[in-house]
């Protein structure tokens, strides 16, 4: 029965979170249903049937989640000035998003002012809610920078992508706070910290990949900053496109497969050291790198994920994957109900996971023919698992379906871990001397050169992929 315990709690979240979906909650259904687990507990107090246990988790659950929804939720006051100017002050929130062509802050708003129908001068304190303004490169502002803000307040809107599946923006940008949005608004800066320990660790990021850049040229250096930290910056709207084509976007974006690399880096790193030493520095180590590379779902999850796994071995208990998975997404979940259903990331991360755990075992049965030299087999199985995952779900978002992605990322995967070891070599080598750093670059360059490559070539087939329509 244990076995089910995890089951039973995250099912409880989920159907709490469809349940307020679609039926507005009140204080009353939360008391009726912790009602009816009170009357349930007792009846097991009484008669001890041990099948209720798992229906009573189930309900507490249940009852915690819609709890939760309920003291999460509020009323933005940013929407109601939609359509006007106004001015207000924040802290940059998060890191800042380096695009192409402008750079976009989320903003922890404190202050609104603006004047009533009187024309009289009022203030708002305290919102507690987001804003995302776009503006200019220059000037380049920073994490917890306090900034004031002049500009016109709009709405997001949902906009459909090239095969006319429309992506609900709206509620993507909800689930984070952000209900407002203010293009290329008048910004000054009011006060920035001496020290924020965020800003440190963004810092020693950029600084890293500054370094990167003096040694490799572009594209290279962009994509082994995807590849390393998650960082898609100047790497082109055209590239990036080729590389969902051919089905290997998820390397540039710093997925689970990326992280569990470097975490098994910092075990290897810290086998030496005592057992409770090593543990306790690979969480600190897993942690701060997860802040770097910006706490996205897919980072979050792996993070706890290996976590619970150097807690299982600190405290010598079996570490069962699945549960573990389960266990990081009912934490997520609890966390922020909203990422459920709409945040792709959370949801594509979790089914490629599932997939990998559970499906990968009978697909390795079947591809035998394949040989195990290099891990091919193993990298096949795999992709062609996790492949299977999402491809409901992935063909339901983009509306279309990577005929090459199997293929290529069977060819390109097994490159990847001896690059991001070679190219962090490589940008910590710049530091020393950039000549070295030079010398070190050429081997991490020839294995970027030949991703590219390969995405190139794949990307230019005629049937790359297949276009669905619903």
């Amino acid at each position: 029965m244990k076995k089910y315990f995890i089951h039973f709690f995250v099912f409880g979240i989920v159907a709490a979170i469809l349940y307020e979906n679609h039926i507005e909650i009140s204080w009353w259904q939360i008391y009726f249903f912790l009602l009816i687990s009170i009357c349930l507990w007792t009846y097991l107090i009484l008669f001890k049937k041990k099948i209720l246990i798992l229906v009573l988790v189930f309900l507490l659950v249940f009852c915690l989640t819609l709890w939760r929804i309920e003291s999460l939720r509020y009323q933005p006051k940013l929407p109601n000035f939609q359509d006007q100017k106004i001015e207000l002050s924040g802290f940059v929130f998060g890191e800042p998003d380096i695009r192409s062509f402008n750079t976009r802050l989320k903003i922890q708003v404190d202050k609104i002012f603006f004047k009533d129908q009187h024309g009289q001068q009022k203030t708002i304190l305290n919102t507690n809610e987001k804003l995302l303004i776009t503006i200019s490169h220059f000037p380049q502002y920073k994490t917890s920078d306090q900034l004031k803000i002049f500009g016109k307040i709009q709405l997001p809107k949902n906009f459909e992508n090239e095969n006319g599946i429309e992506f609900d923006y709206v509620n993507y940008l909800a689930k984070d706070d952000v209900y407002s949005i203010i293009y290329y608004p008048k910004v000054e800066l009011i006060n920035r910290e001496n020290f924020n320990f965020n800003r440190l660790i963004f810092s020693i990021k950029n600084s890293f990949l500054e370094q990167v850049q003096k040694v490799i040229p572009s594209p290279q250096a962009e994509l082994l900053g995807g590849i390393l930290l998650g960082t898609k910056r100047s790497l082109g709207e055209e590239l990036e496109e080729k590389f969902r084509i051919v089905g290997l976007i998820h390397i540039v974006v710093l997925s689970g497969y990326n992280v569990t690399i470097i975490a098994e880096a910092i075990f290897r790193a810290l086998g030496g050291l005592p057992r409770y030493i090593s543990a306790t520095l690979g969480i600190l180590s897993v942690i701060i790198f997860s802040i770097m590379v910006g706490s996205g779902a897919t980072v979050v999850r792996s993070t706890i994920m290996t976590i619970l796994a150097l807690i299982g071995r600190l405290s010598n208990q079996n570490y069962n994957v699945n549960r573990a998975l389960f266990l990081a997404g009912s934490i997520m979940l609890f966390h922020n109900p909203e990422i459920l259903l709409h945040d792709p990331s959370f949801q594509l991360s979790f089914l490629a996971t599932i997939g990998l755990i559970n499906i990968s075992g009978f697909v390795k049965k079947i591809i035998k023919i394949i040989p195990e030299k290099f891990e091919l087999r193993e990298i096949t199985s795999a992709t062609l698992s996790t492949q299977i995952a999402v491809l409901p779900l992935l063909t339901k978002m983009t509306g279309e379906i990577s005929l090459v992605a199997p293929i290529v990322n069977v060819i390109t995967l097994q490159v990847i871990p001896i690059t991001m070891l070679l190219g962090f070599i490589a940008g910590v080598s710049v530091y020393i001397n950039e000549t070295f750093g030079l010398i070190v670059s050429y081997i991490p360059y020839l294995f970027l050169s030949y991703i590219l490559m390969i995405v190139d070539i794949f990307a230019k087939v005629e049937f790359a992929t297949i276009k669905l329509t619903f």
